[in-house]
């Protein structure tokens, strides 16, 4: 049977990287190398290839390689049941093309069901000390992945909303505008109670995963609809008209919707440690992974960028362990290996990479990993 997850991936002027043909394994793959080698900008590359953006800047135009008029990127992700389908992303100054089986892709949410990718890196402790905007794209990722009706309540919802707001800036009639509401509370009703039911699921699936890491805690997760609680979505609207008509767009609706963690009663960003936030995006993320293999999802990939920065080698072997107990793809970047217990899950295939050029030096335990 074809292994799933990432089999391979192509680049071609991404980043410092001018060229590179590289295959995976279906578990664990480790990057080595110095610091402004090409580590990150892999692990950058291969979310690129599920998210068409990066994780590290806004300005996609800066993922092409300096003087080069555009990259690309080609991977060949292994499904369920043994198919293997090619994802390409090609980035020019201002554009992006993607292509999903040789078709061209005009809905990035289209992409999200083929090929998940989990990060964890600097930045994502955003998902607990960032605006609501961070949590809501981690929520609704997920739930394209494992709902197949959100894809569509959310594109339904987001045309109603775009109409509605572009209206509001015209300074429309009042029931030109209104004249949208039904087709964005009928759509919010389909996305809170997805994403309500969700997270129920996963809450359980996140302290289960933290108590592997942060034994004896106790985790609190609260979901805010984007309207004021008790109100029924039309009366919101109806209410907020006059304020929406002032400041030109819709205040009410899932789009304003937000989640927050507590560990024994108390905000995260205040009671927890930097290390201790990263065990616990770590456990929000696997929390994700086990409950979309609970309800026959794909898994996707993780990438660990610098695992051994801010958890220490019990921590990182309890995380290796739970990863391998789960079956995802993941890819670990280090500069010094042996900052790293690889000890829960042999690193199945090794990569070096210095000034952008990559080549494959091993797999199995390796001397000084542990």
């Amino acid at each position: 049977m074809t292994a799933t997850g990432l089999q391979s991936l192509d680049i071609d002027d991404f980043r410092n990287i001018e060229t590179a043909s590289l295959s995976f394994s279906s578990g664990l793959n480790l990057i080595t190398g110095p610091n402004a080698s090409g580590k990150t900008s892999l692990l950058e590359a291969i979310y690129c290839l599920g998210r068409v953006r990066s994780f590290r800047t806004s300005d996609s135009n800066r993922l092409i390689r300096d003087g080069q008029p555009a990259c690309r990127l080609v991977g060949r992700i292994g499904l369920a049941g043994g198919r293997t389908i090619p994802v390409g992303v090609e980035r020019s100054p201002g554009k992006s093309r993607v292509h999903l089986e040789g078709q061209p892709v005009r809905r990035l949410s289209d992409l999200a069901g083929r090929f998940p990718v989990h990060l964890m890196a600097g930045d994502t402790a955003n998902i607990l000390s960032g605006g609501p905007r961070y949590r809501r794209q981690s929520l609704d990722w997920a739930l394209f992945h494992v709902e197949h009706g959100y894809r569509e309540a959310w594109q339904r919802y987001a045309r109603a909303l775009r109409q509605r707001n572009a209206a509001l800036r015209m300074h429309a009639p009042t029931a030109q505008v209104s004249a949208w509401d039904t087709e964005l509370v009928d759509t919010a009703c389909i996305l809170d109670r997805m994403r309500r039911q969700y997270l129920i699921n996963l809450e359980p699936r996140i302290l289960e995963e933290l108590n592997a890491l942060l034994p004896r805690r106790t985790l609190t997760l609260r979901y805010q609809s984007g309207w004021e609680k008790c109100v029924p979505l039309q009366a919101a609207l109806e209410k907020d008209l006059e304020r929406d008509c002032a400041q030109c767009y819709t205040h009410a609706g899932p789009h304003r919707a937000d989640f927050t963690l507590t560990v024994d009663g108390k905000p995260v960003q205040t009671y927890c440690s930097r290390g201790q936030q990263k065990a616990l995006v770590l456990s929000f993320l696997m929390g994700q992974v086990a409950l979309q293999q609970t309800l026959k999802a794909l898994p996707g990939v993780f990438l660990l960028d610098d695992l051994a920065s801010e958890l220490d080698a019990d921590h990182q072997a309890r995380l290796l362990s739970r990863l391998a107990d789960l079956r995802t793809q993941v890819f670990v970047t280090a500069i010094d290996t042996k900052a790293l217990n690889m000890e829960a899950w042999p690193v199945d295939k090794m990569f070096h990479v210095e000034h952008g050029e990559f080549q494959e030096v091993g797999s199995g335990i390796m001397t000084g990993f542990i």
